[in-house]
């Protein structure tokens, strides 16, 4: 599992990092909008849901071949509610993302992971300890030519260990599914 880390670390600091020069056609701006729905990827005793409006943003950095296939860096940013059990709380996240793509229309494979911040924390029996989470994503996209796109995305949210009272790490896997407008 750690080596997977250390190729998509390796992976994000090659894209990050890419000079200017390398970069074919880059394609900064707002990339996409949408809504995304989500339920638990995992069996818990409470049911989770999340909805978002998200917002993709491309970045300067590129590498793309004649054909247009290549790799691009974004940034991503969605706001939505999470609930469970009747209990309802605001859900923003923000973060780098990359996808392998064509550019234009097709499929495309996005990579993520996101700082993400909860309203609330608790819910009934589950306890995210505290603020902020981290949601790490996968997932294929497919733009239509003209605007429309699908989308499914895995993702996870956890503390990383990092929670600010105690050990507990409870996660969170979500499959999501979402409609977009592509720019």
């Amino acid at each position: 599992m750690r080596s997977i880390l250390r190729t998509i670390l390796f992976f994000f600091c090659i894209v990050c990092y890419a000079p200017a020069g390398w970069c074919r056609e880059p394609d900064p701006g707002l990339k996409a909008v949408g809504v995304r729905g989500g339920f638990n990827a995992t069996s818990r005793n409470d049911e989770f849901h999340q909805y978002e409006a998200f917002a993709t943003f491309g970045l300067p950095w590129s590498l793309r071949g004649d054909s247009g296939w290549g790799v691009a860096l974004q940034a991503n940013a969605s706001a939505g509610t999470l609930h469970a059990a009747g209990e309802y709380g605001f859900i923003g996240t923000l973060g780098p993302g990359v996808i392998v793509d064509r550019w234009g229309k097709g499929l495309g494979l996005q990579l993520g992971g996101d700082l993400c911040f909860l309203s609330q924390y608790k819910f009934r029996n589950v306890n995210f300890n505290g603020n902020p989470l981290f949601l790490g994503h996968i997932g294929l996209v497919y733009r239509f030519a003209g605007g429309p796109g699908i989308l499914y995305r895995f993702q996870h949210m956890s503390n990383g260990g990092l929670g600010r009272h105690g050990a507990i790490n409870t996660g969170l896997d979500l499959h999501m599914f979402g409609v977009s407008w592509n720019f």
